[in-house]
């Protein structure tokens, strides 16, 4: 049989005659709490700041050839930084 044994049956016949896979059970009301969401993804989830820095970082290095590009990116940036704040 292929698969690993599991109490005397394959994977696969286990799913078929009704066993159980595990799972781990929701909270109530299908939120996932910080905890949890941590775990899921395989690592740290950034705060809005952290995502605010790095939007800030991403618009320092942007290049502005024309005037209005330029006057685009100033205000770009200052609405950033006034988020952070």
């Amino acid at each position: 049989m292929p698969g690993k044994e599991i109490k005397g049956r394959s994977k696969i016949a286990s799913y078929r005659h009704g066993g159980k896979a595990k799972r781990k059970p929701k909270a109530k009301g299908g939120r996932i709490g910080l905890r949890d969401r941590v775990f899921a993804k395989g690592g740290k989830v950034n705060t809005s700041k952290e995502n605010r820095l790095e939007e800030l970082g991403r618009v320092d290095s942007e290049k502005a050839f024309s005037k209005k590009g330029k006057k685009n990116l100033k205000a770009e940036k200052k609405r950033i930084v006034k988020e952070l704040n």
